[in-house]
């Protein structure tokens, strides 16, 4: 079966070494009261694009934290390519249990925002709301990857 939005298995390998730190990274980055960030000085004419710092604050920053963007962005990256990485043998099932697992994450992501919704106000929503940003990919993936590899060893018991 050709789809043509799946790109080549090999990509495989780098989803899975970006996933694994970023997401453990994110944890305890999430866990740490005060977290060490890798800050970096920006330049005057970059400041002056930060329109959301200027919006929040009085005075533009000199310096940035980048660590919460690093770890954001290589597990976003890390996930995609792990969803859109083919299989070795990419046959009719494999498309099945693609589908179904999306579904199943975006039935438990919208059951999970909606509890969240209710149940949280003020700032947790918030931060609730980063979770929310990952979440549709890291239960595809977790799905995708029980039922295609863990499953069948598992009933093979």
């Amino acid at each position: 079966m050709k789809n043509n939005l799946l790109i080549a298995h090999r990509w495989k390998v780098l989803g899975w070494l970006l996933t694994v730190p970023a997401f453990f990274g994110g944890i305890y980055y999430m866990a740490q009261d005060n977290p060490e960030a890798l800050f970096v000085t920006l330049p005057d004419w970059l400041t002056r694009l930060m329109w959301i710092e200027s919006f929040m604050s009085s005075e533009k920053p000199a310096t940035i934290a980048l660590l919460d963007e690093v770890i954001c962005i290589a597990l976003l990256v890390g996930l995609l390519l792990l969803a859109f990485s083919r299989e070795k043998i990419e046959d009719e099932w494999i498309q099945r249990v693609r589908l179904e697992s999306f579904q199943w994450a975006m039935l438990v992501n919208s059951l999970l925002l909606l509890a969240f919704i209710v149940f949280t106000h003020g700032t947790p929503f918030l931060t609730v709301m980063v979770y929310n940003m990952f979440t549709p990919m890291l239960i595809f993936v977790a799905r995708f990857y029980y039922v295609l590899h863990l499953k069948p060893l598992l009933s093979k018991s």
